[in-house]
């Protein structure tokens, strides 16, 4: 069995979640780029249901998008396909945890690589 050697780098990223959307039809590009208007980071749709979107956000502190999320619900209306409702809210803005080089832990045989962080 080859063995290939692998790094998986995360680098300055936030994970934020927006619910209480009703979403149909949506140009997920365009909203990357008014979100990365607004945040002055780059953004990046990674999961959407009919209430929810997920995004990774690069470049952007938590304290930055937490101190106007109504500016962000905003913007993610303006994207073809979203509408928002009185209940749209933040529901998760996680900045993903730094690790030091010397402390990556080991390979498993099973599971996924990010459960190797948790």
């Amino acid at each position: 069995m080859e063995q290939t050697n692998s790094i998986l780098v995360q680098v300055d990223k936030t994970v934020v979640r927006v619910t209480g959307l009703k979403i149909k039809g949506m140009n997920t590009r365009q909203l990357e780029e008014l979100i990365s208007d607004k945040l002055k980071g780059n953004a990046r749709i990674i999961g959407v249901t009919g209430a929810s979107i997920e995004m990774d956000v690069y470049g952007v502190e938590e304290a930055d998008i937490l101190r106007d999320p109504q500016g962000l619900i905003k913007v993610i209306a303006l994207a073809d396909g979203i509408t928002t409702s009185d209940v749209t809210q933040l529901d998760q803005v996680k900045k993903i945890r730094s690790v030091d080089i010397n402390h990556v832990p080991a390979p498993t045989e099973k599971g996924c690589i990010g459960e190797r962080w948790l």
